[in-house]
């Protein structure tokens, strides 16, 4: 009779360690699904298609699955477009070795800007197409990807860019807009970069 109540024992105490084995699991499990929750999520990006620096057609299903960082500028600009483009570099450097990580450079003067002079700029900052797109596009498709999509950039005008760099989620979730002229806002986006994507 001892023997068999022992025996119960141990099997309720095997029974009660699996059991909390698995919640516990479980709890962590979720931690690492939910990495990103302290990320706001502010706008689904639409659909859009434009023209890459290789005049391929690039649309927004090309990153669905990837973390990707866009900006909006033209290549002719002498103020702050040359220090984003920089930034972006820094940026490709920093993520090389996550497959996951795409940039994308938009032009907001698509009439100069064409794929070939795209590519001759992106060449200058040793872009790796295979990661980061320059893209053009029709100049009313541009303004309203900006404007409705990005809500970035001037209505009137869309020469009168906006400098800060958005970044987007793997289901094309706008998560975030950092000021490329503030060393603090590049370190959270390098940080917040790396939660989603690392984020399930």
């Amino acid at each position: 009779m001892m023997k068999m109540k022992n025996l119960i024992r141990e099997k309720r105490f095997w029974l009660f360690l699996g059991f909390s084995v698995i919640v516990i699991m479980t709890f962590f499990k979720k931690l690492e699904r939910t990495g990103d929750e302290n990320i706001p999520v502010y706008h689904q990006l639409p659909e859009f298609i434009l023209t890459d620096q290789h005049a391929n057609e690039f649309s927004r299903e090309d990153l669905l699955g990837k973390v990707w960082v866009a900006d909006f500028i033209f290549t002719t600009c002498a103020g702050p477009c040359p220090i984003m483009t920089s930034q972006f570099t820094e940026l490709q450097d920093r993520f090389s070795e996550n497959p996951d990580f795409r940039l994308l450079s938009i032009s907001v003067n698509p009439e100069y800007d064409t794929p070939a002079v795209l590519k001759e700029y992106g060449d200058r900052y040793s872009a790796d197409y295979s990661r980061w797109s320059f893209l053009t596009g029709t100049r009313e498709d541009i303004h309203d990807l900006a404007v409705n999509g990005f809500h970035v950039g001037s209505v009137d005008e869309p020469v009168f860019h906006s400098t800060r760099f958005i970044l987007v989620d793997r289901q094309s979730r706008i998560r975030g807009y950092y000021i490329s002229s503030e060393q603090e806002d590049m370190k959270k986006l390098w940080n917040d970069v790396s939660v989603l994507i690392h984020s399930s």
